[in-house]
C-alpha cells in the first residue's frame, strides 16, 4: 500500500472543513474543602443520623460527627419540643424552648470560636448559641433580632454586632481573653474581615475562667423569658477550641469546614 501522501492546494479553505485541536473542556473551578473534623472542629450536623429520637419523634441526643466532642442533650426547658425539619436541620419555634446543652464543651475558656449555619426567614432567630459558665451570674450569646446579629454577654460589658445576610447564612462568633469578633456571610461565601470588640472585658474572662457550657438554641437550664426564643432552622454547628478564627489562615480553614458542611447537606 503506498504511503499517504499530503495533498496541498494552493486555495483559500472555509473554516467549516478545516481541522483543529478541540479545545479542551472547561473544568468547573470546586471550591477548597476540609471535613470540619480534620479542620479540628467539633460539628454538630442537622441530620439524621445525629439524632437519637424518643418514643415521640422528639430528639433526645444530637451527636457530633464520628462521634469527635460531647454529645447534647436537650436543656431542661426543652421537653419532646426539638424536632427535624423534613428537609433536615433542626427547627426552632418562636417562644417554644427546643436547645439543647454541651455539657462542658469548654474549660478554662482563653479562645474558641463557632460558626452557625441557619435559616431565618423572618429575621428572629434570636438565641442562636450561648457559652454558660457553671454557677456563673455572667454569660455570652448570639443572637439574630430585626435581621441584626449581636454577639454579646449579658453583662453589657462587650458586644459586637452586623447585620444578618439572611434568610440562610453563616455567622462565625470568636472568643480571645475578653475580646470577642463576629462575621456573616451567606453559604458559598468568603467571611469578611471580623468585626472585633476595641477593648477585652475582664468581667467576661472572669465569668468564663472555670467550666462553661454550650447551649445551642437557648441561654441556659432556666425557663426564662421566651421572647428570647425565636424562630430559625439550625443545620450545623462548629465548633474551634484554642482558636479565636480571626487571622487569616484560620478564616481559610474555617471556610473550607464551612465549604464542606454545605457539600454534604441536611438530609443525607
Amino acid at each position: 500500500m503506498d504511503k499517504f501522501a499530503p495533498l496541498f492546494v494552493d486555495v483559500d479553505l472555509p473554516d467549516a472543513v478545516i481541522l483543529r485541536d478541540a479545545p479542551a473542556p472547561a473544568v468547573p473551578d470546586v471550591p477548597p474543602m476540609q471535613h470540619p473534623n480534620d479542620a479540628d472542629a467539633m460539628w454538630y450536623r442537622g441530620h439524621a443520623d445525629a439524632m437519637r429520637l424518643d418514643p415521640g419523634g422528639a430528639i433526645a441526643m444530637w451527636v457530633p460527627e464520628n462521634g469527635l466532642g460531647t454529645a447534647a442533650r436537650p436543656a431542661e426547658p426543652n421537653d419532646g419540643h426539638a424536632r427535624l425539619t423534613p428537609s433536615g436541620g433542626v427547627g426552632y419555634i418562636r417562644e417554644v424552648n427546643g436547645g439543647f446543652v454541651v455539657d462542658a464543651a469548654l474549660v478554662e475558656a482563653e479562645r474558641f470560636c463557632c460558626a452557625v449555619r441557619l435559616t431565618s426567614p423572618e429575621g428572629q432567630a434570636r438565641t442562636i448559641i450561648t457559652l454558660n459558665p457553671s454557677g456563673g451570674d455572667n454569660y455570652l450569646f448570639l443572637s439574630e433580632k430585626d435581621g441584626m446579629l449581636e454577639w454579646r454577654d449579658d453583662a453589657g460589658s462587650v458586644e459586637v454586632a452586623a447585620p444578618a445576610p439572611g434568610p440562610e447564612f453563616w455567622v462565625l462568633v470568636g472568643y480571645d481573653h475578653g475580646r470577642i469578633s463576629l462575621s456573616a456571610a451567606k453559604p458559598g461565601a468568603k467571611f469578611p474581615a471580623p468585626h472585633i470588640s476595641p477593648d477585652a472585658s475582664a468581667p467576661l474572662a472572669t465569668a468564663l475562667s472555670g467550666p462553661n457550657d454550650l447551649f445551642i438554641g437557648c441561654r441556659s437550664h432556666r425557663k426564662g423569658i421566651l421572647k428570647t426564643l425565636g424562630s430559625s432552622v439550625i443545620h450545623d454547628v462548629l465548633f474551634w477550641l484554642d482558636t479565636a478564627g480571626t487571622g487569616p489562615a484560620d478564616l481559610e480553614k474555617i471556610t473550607q469546614a464551612c465549604r464542606f458542611a454545605e457539600a454534604q447537606g441536611d438530609a443525607s
